[in-house]
């Protein structure tokens, strides 16, 4: 018997640390998806899969970023695909885990179709930022099915955390959620048509609110939307720290989903301020990546941390 529970554990174990590269690996990839297109390599490789006809091109800075970016694609799709594997020879009784898994290798393949698309397509925004979707949808079932897999640690006859979050914080968790994806998105759409730079100054737009002109109002709905969604994602912060004192995972997500947020709206502002480069921009999406991942882990423990198995301290669950 203890030679299955260790068999088990150690099947586990592998399957969270696969699960957790392949984590990082497409966080990643959405980053260099973003410096591709900053940097105006995104038509370096006008073909696909292959690259100018071949498979190793040319040597050339654009089109060797974008051949990375695709090698890159390719290595996180075989990460998940151990990861699936490892999900259903191990951990094949735990439903969040495979379907968590499932969804992620789905989304994977849809993403890589897409990719194609969007070369073959003359790099048209609509296909952008369905693939940059797809991508953080990836991100977000590869971080759900690591957390799904985190072993059970409570004492036998324990029971889980009661799941007692009030409907108005639920609201603003899911609210919040969706906002930050609706944001990326969005600020995908607005650097695809142009206009990104478009407004100088910050938290105004040329020293106004509304200022005249297409390009500005766009800019500044952007803003706008940031702000909503940071007082959502803030209040949900509030909240999962409150309740983290059950869940210790819950106030670390806290903090750390309050600080990738600022950090973001910070590097937002400086890139108004200073104007966009290559290197800001990367590191505007980075964050807003990272802010999206660590929300959707903290929303995850919070609502349903009977699902998630949350680790506690001293071994003991309160509600």
């Amino acid at each position: 018997m203890s030679q299955v529970v260790a068999g088990t554990n150690a099947g586990r174990a592998r399957y969270r640390t696969v699960t957790l590269i392949s984590l990082i690996a497409a966080i990643a990839q959405v980053v260099l998806g973003g410096v591709v297109r900053v940097t105006g390599s995104g038509d370096a490789c006008p073909d696909w899969p292959l690259c100018h006809g071949k498979i190793i091109p040319p040597l050339d800075y654009h089109i060797w970023l974008e051949f990375t970016h695709r090698l890159a694609a390719t290595a996180v799709g075989l990460l998940v695909v151990v990861s699936l594997v490892l999900a259903w020879r191990h951990l094949r009784t735990s439903k969040p885990v495979i379907i968590a898994t499932s969804a992620s290798m789905v989304l994977v393949v849809a993403a890589a179709i897409l990719g194609g698309l969007t070369v073959l397509s003359d790099l048209s925004w609509w296909t952008r930022l369905i693939h940059l979707g797809l991508a953080e949808l990836t991100v977000a079932g590869l971080a759900i099915a690591w957390l799904a897999g985190h072993p059970d640690d409570r004492p036998d006859g324990t029971q889980s955390p009661a799941n007692n979050v009030s409907r108005q914080d639920r609201v603003v968790a899911w609210a919040g959620l969706s906002g930050l994806l609706l944001v990326v998105l969005y600020g995908s759409y607005m650097v695809g048509i142009g206009y990104g730079a478009s407004c100088h100054g910050w938290p105004l737009c040329l020293g106004s609110r509304n200022p005249a002109g297409n390009a500005f109002l766009i800019n500044m709905i952007h803003r706008y939307m940031v702000a909503i969604v940071a007082v959502l994602v803030l209040r949900a912060c509030i909240a999962a720290w409150k309740r983290g004192a059950a869940p210790a995972q819950l106030r670390p997500m806290a903090v750390l989903t309050a600080g990738f947020l600022i950090i973001e709206i910070g590097v937002g502002a400086f890139t108004a301020w200073l104007g966009s480069s290559p290197v800001v921009a990367s590191l505007h999406l980075t964050f807003a990546t990272l802010t999206w991942v660590s929300m959707v882990l903290m929303v995850a423990v919070h609502l349903d941390p009977a699902t998630f198995r949350v680790r506690t301290r001293r071994g003991e669950i309160t509600a």
